[in-house]
């Protein structure tokens, strides 16, 4: 759909069957850095010190950066005080691993660093003997015993002793060098061997990635001295397993992390090992991974208002999901929307000083994307050509803007959950239709689709085929995102989820006969509104069908109908729920704790129930400002061409809009008072008789009144326009998994100066 030119195609170096000093034969350069084509890292012989994240030719840039402003500067500080900290190694192995044993791990490093940075003999001297007192000192095999199944607790040692090793080699006298050695190549064959001893040994996802990527980076550290007889065998597993599991298991090239947004800051080793393997001599697995992206993903996912929207499983944090190893992408792709974002969001009290001020781009000014003009709507595909997210909002920058997600998946991934054609929806910085995990880990309803904003059938709880304490990936969560179109006028998304409702506790049971959902967005003006349209048959017996709204509401009034909708009251705005179908919602509010022990947060759930053999639900969220004049919705004209097909009026401070809705996978042509349409969904803005301001046709080829013609296109398509741009998106064939057919055309511009445009460039005329 919306095409970025951040992304990259995720194609990996193959190493599973070439040894690891076949694939990476020593760099020809010298021990003298070289820049490389793109001219974000330098290449070095293995050996050479410091090299592994910065090399000798860098570091005057490094040491203007630490004297300049921002990021970068405020972090080397940070950096500093770490080091001119008093360093107390007397600890207990417990102590080493929790902790303590963390805050003396960075200490090394940011005292290792500042030796580079400034020269600072003291400074190599007070490492050194920690370096020593650690990497000899330890029992290694009876620190790894200590860390038992605390995956977390693998990390910080490794990654300090490589730091240690490139960064105070020369200042180590030769006649200690060979002892550290040793010392680091048993702390090596200890890691290997606790990590070998677990299930997340394979780092296919984010436990594993966390010990085999800080084991890699120990390695590169160490290639150019080490003799060790296991190292080789050590090197290429590692490799191995980052380069066919990790990064292509962990990572789509749009930025989006398979596992949820959320886990995306378990990807700081494998970064760090990939930049060190690079730089090394080795693939650059950064080039074509989707991990720089990172960034981009998370600025359209962060809401306006602040928190990162819960898509998937565990991702609703603050401003402490922005991490500064996103920098290195940030760097890597030029970002500046990214830098700007990171500027805005991060949380800078907990954001990581040593890697902020390694990996901070240099002459890269920050501009936010309203400035940049970047589009407001973004589908990320998770599966080609299937299904994945779509986040709009109304305007870059603004902490009221309004915000939507829908969501859709089509394989089995950790941390999935069954939120099959759920969505969420902001206006005025107000979480009006919203979502959290209720559910705790270990709970077998963790990820189930009672917590989402969907259709559930019957008692709902589905995954029923999850083992407690699973996270969510063994259940079906196969569904297809079937629609898309995106603009600065509306978005429009519609998904399949049928195969969502088989029970795979059952090998037999046959997935649901419909059940699709479409839904828009309409951001633009004083009231933005989502629509959704829900069409659903489990089978072809009678089931109780529960349309569900999760909100931050405690409190809820109304009937649900048009004329008594159901009203919410946020802190600054309003939101109004009206049913076109069912007329006479029959309906139950709740408040729902949260399961978390150690949570307090309470959510509002609307449930609509239909008793029947199949559902229709058609359904229209509103917003209005406080001290603002409250929209008005009726029941539009009548509809015929097609069975079940609805009409909505919409009327706000100086628009009306027209909202046609036919159920089904494909168009019939309808008609609509003077409006004549085959899209599933239709919107159009303007006085009514008057000349169109903005419209919207969701997966159709025509839309027309009398001799006005919008919409004439040679195949089925999805059309959003304003007076800036008609922005045109091709139809998706999801369930086939084939690329979505381009569309040509006319298509009606409803002012001159409007840009025509899609994901390829240029529509075709039709002659």
């Amino acid at each position: 759909m919306n095409s970025t030119p951040l992304s990259r195609r995720n194609i990996l170096a193959s190493t599973l069957s070439v040894p690891a000093a076949g694939l990476l034969a020593p760099n020809p350069a010298s021990a003298r850095a070289e820049t490389n084509d793109r001219s974000t890292y330098t290449v070095v012989t293995p050996g050479t010190h410091p090299g592994i994240i910065f090399s000798a030719a860098e570091l005057p840039a490094l040491r203007r950066r630490a004297q300049g402003t921002g990021l970068a500067a405020e972090a080397y500080q940070r950096v500093r005080a770490m080091a001119n900290e008093p360093i107390d190694a007397n600890l207990e192995l417990k102590d080493l691993v929790g902790r303590r044993g963390v805050a003396l791990a960075a200490a090394l490093e940011a005292t290792a660093l500042v030796y580079q940075i400034e020269e600072d003999r003291s400074a190599a001297e007070r490492a050194i003997a920690l370096f020593e007192k650690i990497a000899l000192g330890v029992d290694s095999a009876a620190f790894f015993k200590q860390v038992d199944s605390d995956f977390f607790a693998t990390e910080h040692w490794p990654k300090a002793l490589a730091f240690a090793w490139d960064w105070l080699y020369s200042a180590i006298p030769k006649v200690r060098r060979a002892p550290l050695l040793a010392g680091l190549e048993g702390w090596s064959a200890a890691l290997y061997q606790h990590t070998n001893a677990w299930w997340w040994k394979e780092a296919t996802y984010n436990c594993g990635a966390i010990p085999v990527g800080a084991h890699g980076l120990l390695l590169t550290a160490i290639r150019g001295e080490s003799k060790h007889p296991q190292w080789e065998h050590w090197f290429a597993e590692a490799l191995r397993k980052m380069s066919r599991n990790y990064f292509p298991l962990t990572w789509r090239d749009n930025g989006l992390c398979n596992e949820g947004p959320g886990y995306a800051h378990y990807h700081k080793n494998c970064t760090q090992f990939a930049d060190a393997l690079r730089r090394t001599g080795g693939p650059d697995w950064l080039a074509t991974s989707g991990a720089v992206n990172a960034m981009h993903y998370l600025r359209h996912q962060w809401m306006p208002q602040g928190r990162c929207a819960t898509v998937g499983d565990n991702t609703e944090y603050g401003r402490r999901v922005f991490q500064a190893i996103y920098l290195l992408g940030i760097r890597e792709m030029r970002d500046a929307a990214g830098l700007w974002t990171f500027e805005k969001y991060a949380d800078r009290r907990r954001t990581e000083a040593f890697l902020q001020f390694l990996y901070c781009p240099d002459d890269l000014k920050p501009v936010s994307p309203a400035e940049l003009r970047l589009p407001t709507s973004h589908y990320f595909e998770f599966d080609r050509n299937r299904a994945g997210y779509l986040f709009a909002r109304s305007e870059w920058g603004s902490e009221r803007a309004h915000w939507f997600a829908f969501s859709t998946r089509y394989e089995n991934a950790n941390h999935a959950h069954y939120d099959m054609n759920s969505f969420a929806f902001t206006a005025f910085g107000e979480e009006f239709a919203a979502h959290t995990n209720i559910y705790p880990y270990q709970d077998p309803l963790h990820g189930a689709d009672l917590e989402h904003n969907i259709v559930i059938i019957d008692e709902g709880g589905m995954a029923v085929a999850d083992n407690p304490g699973s996270a969510g990936d063994d259940g079906s969560i196969l569904g297809y995102l079937t629609g898309c179109g995106t603009g600065e006028f509306a978005d429009y998304v519609r998904g399949d989820a049928r195969r969502s409702y088989a029970d795979r506790s059952v090998r037999t049971d046959k997935p649901a006969i419909q059940a699709d959902r479409a839904a828009v967005f309409v951001k633009a003006g004083p009231n933005p509104y989502v629509v959704l349209a829900d069409d659903i048959r489990k089978d072809d017996a009678e089931h109780d069908y529960r349309w569900q709204w999760y909100t931050m509401a405690h409190e809820i009034a109304g009937e649900g109908t048009v004329a008594k909708p159901f009203r919410i009251r946020g802190k600054a705005a309003r939101c109004k729920i009206a049913f076109l179908a069912p007329e006479q919602p029959r309906f139950e509010f709740q408040v729902v704790p949260n399961k978390e022990p150690r949570r307090t947060d309470r959510w509002g759930l609307l449930r609509v129930h239909l008793r029947s053999v199949s559902a229709h639900y058609f359904a229209i969220g509103i917003a209005w400002d406080d001290g603002a004049a409250e929209p008005s919705v009726e029941p539009g004209p009548a509809v015929s061409g097609a069975s079940g097909a609805k009409s909505l009026l919409v009327k706000g401070d100086g628009f009306e809009d027209l909202i046609v809705w036919q159920p089904g996978a494909t168009g019939r042509l309808i008609r609509c008072g003077e409006w004549e349409s085959d899209g599933l969904m239709t919107v159009v803005r303007g006085p009514i008789g008057g000349q169109p301001t903005a419209y919207l046709l969701g997966d159709g080829t025509t839309l027309r009144r009398g001799g006005l013609s919008l919409v004439d296109a040679t195949s089925v398509c999805s059309v959003s326009a304003d007076g800036g741009h008609v922005v045109v998106s091709p139809a998706r064939r999801a369930e086939a998994g084939e690329e979505p057919i381009r569309p040509s055309g006319g298509f009606w511009k409803p002012t001159p100066s409007a840009e025509i445009r899609d994901a390829w460039g240029p529509i075709p005329r039709r002659v």
